[in-house]
């Protein structure tokens, strides 16, 4: 057994011998010195660091500017910019002027089921909670107008537009209501939004909306008509008047507090988080702009009244001045 052992060692001894002299070749490159590293290694190796520091470079510069993006100033940005009008245009004829002379995209925000059974010729159908994953098929180059079946998705959409930075929407406030009690002309044919591509928003910004957008409950987050309302305020609703102080000083829901549209931001310290907030404006517009704003900023207790002032004051409901 012994001898087998020797035997088979002296074999395997020779079989390296032959296998390095075989792989030499004469090329003085090929040997290394005992305890080096050969150069293969050595180049994967740094190659292996190389990649590791880039890696992490790349990990803690993509963490540095999610860490440096304010969505407060963001949204702060937007809503203290709103112009004057409301971004919106209510009269039919001067929508359909403005559609005419602008060549303007006209979406739809209403649900595909709604769009199918009538709309406006030529519009085209991105859902309100699908707006923010398909802004690569609206333009920011030119006029873009959404609507939807009364105003209110066209007063959430409009303003989750604007906060990322479609400057060029407007809302058709009157919506398919107002175009159809004119008689206009209505289509059944659907209209494809063609890929425009990436608008170059900030991607949190973009990401912000999406989540607000995407996560809207059925209803649409509104607070429902005056009994609810008043329901609502006997259960402890905190209530937020988004109207100017001017309007505020004339009349307003016992108990509301006025913080205008374009300073929540500046004044979001005032708003509960565990009541639900019942937000309104003079008809209904604002308090539909205004529930993106309160909505990206984390309120998801917030309800919109649709009603709002109007219908408070119509249904002989109190009121207080000052």
């Amino acid at each position: 057994m012994n001898m087998l052992r020797r035997m088979s060692l002296a074999a395997l001894v020779l079989v390296l011998a032959l296998i390095a002299a075989s792989c030499g070749g004469g090329d003085e490159t090929s040997g290394t010195t005992e305890g080096t590293v050969p150069p293969l290694e050595t180049t994967t190796t740094a190659a292996v660091a190389e990649t590791t520091t880039t890696a992490a470079a790349q990990e803690t510069t993509t963490t540095e500017a999610v860490m440096a993006f304010d969505l407060v100033a963001a949204v702060g940005e937007y809503e203290s910019t709103i112009p004057e009008g409301w971004m919106a245009v209510g009269d039919t004829e001067a929508f359909k002027d403005a559609v005419a002379n602008s060549g303007a995209l006209v979406i739809d925000v209403r649900q595909p089921e709604e769009y199918d059974a009538g709309h406006i010729p030529g519009a085209v159908n991105i859902p309100l909670r699908e707006l923010a994953a398909n802004v690569d098929k609206i333009p920011t180059d030119t006029q873009v107008f959404v609507y939807c079946a009364s105003g209110f998705r066209a007063g959430l959409s409009i303003s989750s537009l604007r906060m990322m930075g479609y400057d060029n929407a407007l809302a058709y406030s009157g919506s398919y209501k107002a175009w159809t009690e004119a008689g206009e002309e209505i289509s059944t044919e659907a209209a494809e939004a063609p890929v425009v591509g990436d608008p170059g928003f900030a991607p949190e910004l973009v990401a912000a909306v999406n989540d607000y957008l995407s996560n809207i409950p059925d209803g649409y987050g509104t607070a429902g008509d005056v009994e609810a309302v008043k329901a609502a305020i006997e259960a402890g609703a905190f209530v937020l008047d988004v109207r100017t102080p001017d309007e505020y000083a004339e009349g307003h829901i016992e108990g509301a507090v006025n913080i205008p549209l374009r300073t929540i931001t500046a004044n979001m310290d005032q708003i509960p988080t565990d009541v639900t907030v019942i937000v309104h404006c003079k008809s209904g517009f604002r308090a539909a702009l205004s529930m993106p704003v309160v909505g990206v900023l984390g309120f998801d207790n917030a309800k919109a009244f649709t009603g709002s002032y109007n219908a408070w004051v119509e249904a002989g409901e109190p009121v207080v001045t000052g």
